[in-house]
């Protein structure tokens, strides 16, 4: 039977010293069941906002330090702890289990800071480069409309694992009216799906459910007081909202059973359109279709914005852009035309090469497309693409810093750091982040799982060569990519042919709802555009495990 113990946590922000006086400081104290870990105490307080990792220890940042009644360190905190750190007595809120009364302080790495891409970046011929002029992130806001005067007003919803963005939108125009963003509350319970699965299925769903219908009711909130003061006519309304996320997040938002989602053969609840219906809003929602248990509604949602779907749906790629316009509707001029350049655009580039959109971060995401047949796959990138394990580094500045740090010498193409650094880790960065060789291997699996996947698809496609690169997402927004040639996450014949297009989640998510709004599109024919396309596990593949050795160093070939 387990007994109730109390643990002080101090709260206070001087200098830790274990032999000071504990009497002047700030502190906090709990009850705490000695058959859990402390993380589970802090998370009931509300002394931490979340788990970095859902609880498995395997990120190392959870760090308490024991000021008294120290617990005996696991396997898993030597094996990511120095052995100074250990003595001074540092270990794992969601490893340490004290048996008597202690007391702790908060040691956790400090969190990412994480812009929130709220735009999507117009594709130009200029490859291999990010257009400044369109960027926009929760601090920007561009092209926003000073007064309201459009009739139908749609919200769009890139429902992410981190983050969440939203954004008001006039249906004609496709302008911007309002932004609103936030870092998604369920990454108290994991960063990642696999966390958020293991807690939901351990009595959590509808907490992880109400937690993101609060984000989603706040930005509503905000965008009726923003129409309140901008419309200057009175049937000016919000007429529907569509939703793009992942299969996990899309199944948390519903409040379904996600348990099938953890364990094979991974069968998703429901991937087709939905709709989800709140007694306190009077307009359709949907949430954008998904294709398998691991590629979902967001890369559905990026595939349409850049029109890569066939099938007749939205700016998709078909043989006359009028079969997917109402004749009677009135049309935007500058709207059609430049539908008609990007899918003029896309078709010259199908002509005799294949083109690939990749989705980096927790997964990573891909779909290759000939203009005729589509392949799709995912692989778990792990943390590097969202904040090193123990680095606290967002994954396109960790790329940065190993294109670097291999041009200096200090990491060579096996990804081991010369002495001194191999025993003492490296300074990078302004502020200065310290990385160590679990830094390094964690950039170096994720990197070799994106590779290989990339080589997979392109052999899927046959003969055909890959011949364009999207990189979606705020990974590819703000990725340098020469340096994702230079550690060799993109192949180097592919230089030249790499663009960024921002957020493409929420700009299809904002496409396909205007669509479905207007009767351009419907279940039945996004479920047959849909239909033929193949999804491949990589796991299953034979040549996964040798590719992903091959690609594992830093270099390019």
């Amino acid at each position: 039977m387990s007994e109730k113990i109390k643990i002080t946590v101090v709260v206070g922000n001087e200098k830790l010293n274990t032999k000071s006086n504990m009497q002047n400081r700030d502190a906090v104290v709990v009850t705490h069941d000695s058959s859990t870990t402390i993380m589970s105490t802090l998370l009931k307080n509300d002394l931490i906002n979340g788990s970095f990792c859902g609880g498995r220890g395997d990120c190392g940042r959870c760090r308490i330090q024991f000021l008294k009644g120290v617990t005996m360190p696991t396997p898993l905190e030597r094996s990511v702890m120095e052995p100074e750190e250990l003595r001074c007595g540092y270990r794992l809120a969601c490893l340490a289990r004290p048996k008597d009364d202690c007391v702790i302080k908060l040691a956790f790495a400090d969190a990412v800071k994480i812009e929130i891409v709220s735009d999507m970046i117009d594709v130009t011929e200029n490859d291999d480069q990010i257009s400044q002029r369109n960027k926009q992130t929760e601090n920007q806001k561009s092209d926003v409309m000073e007064s309201v005067t459009e009739k139908d007003i749609i919200i769009a919803v890139d429902l992410g694992t981190t983050t969440i963005a939203m954004q008001l939108m006039g249906m004609e125009s496709g302008r911007v009216i309002d932004t609103y963003c936030e870092m998604n509350p369920q990454r108290r319970y994991g960063s990642d799906v696999l966390s958020r699965i293991k807690a939901s299925c351990e009595g959590s769903r509808e907490i992880l459910q109400k937690l993101v219908i609060e984000v989603l009711e706040r930005g509503v909130s905000q965008f009726e007081r923003c129409l309140s003061k901008r419309t200057t006519a009175s049937e000016t309304g919000i007429s529907a909202m569509c939703i793009a996320g992942n299969t996990t997040m899309e199944h948390l938002f519903m409040g379904y059973d996600v348990s099938s989602l953890g364990r094979s053969p991974f069968t998703p609840v429901e991937i087709g359109l939905q709709e989800y219906r709140n007694p306190a809003w009077d307009f359709k929602v949907w949430l954008v279709p998904g294709i398998s248990t691991f590629v979902g509604g967001d890369i559905v949602a990026g595939l349409y914005a850049l029109g890569m779907l066939s099938g007749g749906c939205g700016i998709a790629r078909v043989n006359n852009i009028s079969e997917v316009q109402d004749k009677n509707e009135p049309q935007n001029k500058n709207e059609v035309q430049d539908r008609d350049e990007l899918q003029n655009k896309v078709q010259d580039k199908n002509e005799t090469h294949a083109t690939l959109l990749i989705d980096l971060g927790t997964n990573g995401e891909m779909a290759v497309t000939d203009g005729t047949h589509m392949i799709v796959t995912a692989t778990a990138a792990g943390p590097a693409f969202e904040g090193g394990a123990g680095a606290g580094v967002i994954g396109s500045d960790m790329i940065a810093c190993a294109a670097s740090l291999l041009k200096q010498g200090i990491l060579d193409e096996t990804g081991l750091l010369a002495e001194p650094y191999f025993t003492e880790g490296v300074t990078v960065g302004e502020p200065a982040v310290r990385l160590s060789n679990k830094d390094i291997r964690d950039l170096q699996m994720a990197k070799a799982a994106v590779r290989s996947g990339i080589e997979i698809l392109r052999r899927q496609m046959g003969e055909t060569q890959i011949g364009h690169i999207y990189l979606a997402g705020g990974f590819g927004y703000y990725l340098n990519v020469d340096a994702a040639f230079s550690i060799g996450l993109l192949p180097e014949h592919m230089r030249g042919r790499v663009a960024a297009v921002g957020n493409t989640s929420l700009a299809g998510a904002f496409k396909l709802g205007r669509d479905l709004w207007r009767g351009k599109t419907n279940q039945a024919a996004l479920e047959q555009s849909l239909s033929s396309i193949v999804s491949i596990n990589l796991a299953e593949r034979e040549e996964f495990e040798r590719l992903y050795v091959r690609y594992m160093n830093f270099c390019n070939e």
